[in-house]
């Protein structure tokens, strides 16, 4: 059981949502999940719900998930994006927190344990490939790497955050305001996970980076070009929502 202890002595038990965004990956999905995912969850000893989210998938995703055993499947017929399938996964999670992460497993799944211990302290826990003890042992091509470290710069200098890394695909986000993020969310391609950490900055909720090892999906078919244009387009339209992204209390 999945236990943390408050700062008054009190033993709270918390559920970790995980959602995991599933496009065209029935081939993989399966084998993923139940001999890597779930094996390793089990290790951890923690309350959790895996909710697979199918974003409308062209091959057989939706089938394939609805075999695994022990999961939420989850989806929609149209494809909507990482973002949408995100926010899509959110609308159906029950956890305290809700953590999301690549289909691929990009980001080794050992980051949990450097996540849970953090669960209760910070408002958000995000996965980072850039800090001194994250791995990357496999590196990218250099085209991707050039676009990445420039995604970084422009991003940290039009928002004035002092990340990292904002686009590593594990994260995990106190329940409340995930559900708000969801809520406001405006993109739904890549672009989410700097709509999401601009809501977090705007409302000063507290954020850690933490190490991982990643590892680059080779075989991966987003097309870089047209996804940094469509980044660029996102990231002014988020801008441009300023006003709608502050928090009251008590909304969701």
């Amino acid at each position: 059981m999945f236990l943390l202890f408050s700062n008054n002595g009190k033993i709270i038990f918390m559920l970790l949502s995980i959602i995991i965004p599933c496009y065209n990956e029935a081939k993989a999905i399966k084998n993923n999940v139940e001999e890597k995912v779930i094996p390793f969850l089990k290790t951890l000893g923690i309350n959790y719900e895996l909710i697979l989210v199918n974003d409308g998938s062209k091959d057989e995703t939706m089938e394939v998930i609805e075999t695994i055993e022990g999961v939420i499947a989850i989806g929609y017929e149209t494809n909507r994006g990482k973002g949408g399938a995100i926010k899509y996964g959110i609308e159906h999670a029950s956890g305290d927190y809700i953590l999301f992460m690549d289909a691929d497993l990009s980001t080794d799944l050992v980051a949990f344990n450097e996540l849970i211990p953090l669960l209760g302290q910070f408002d958000l826990i995000i996965g980072s490939r850039h800090l001194k003890k994250s791995e990357m042992p496999v590196k990218q091509p250099l085209i991707r790497r050039f676009v990445g470290k420039s995604c970084r710069v422009l991003v940290n200098a039009n928002y004035g955050f002092r990340l990292k890394d904002t686009q590593c695909g594990f994260k995990a986000i106190r329940s409340e305001y995930a559900k708000f993020m969801a809520a406001k969310q405006l993109v739904n391609r890549f672009a989410v996970d700097v709509e999401y950490l601009y809501i977090a900055k705007l409302n000063n909720w507290s954020i850690k980076e933490i190490p991982v090892i990643w590892r680059n999906d080779r075989s991966t078919t987003v097309s870089i070009f047209k996804s940094s244009k469509q980044f660029i387009k996102d990231m002014l339209k988020i801008k441009k929502n300023k006003k709608n992204y502050l928090f009251e209390k008590g909304e969701k």
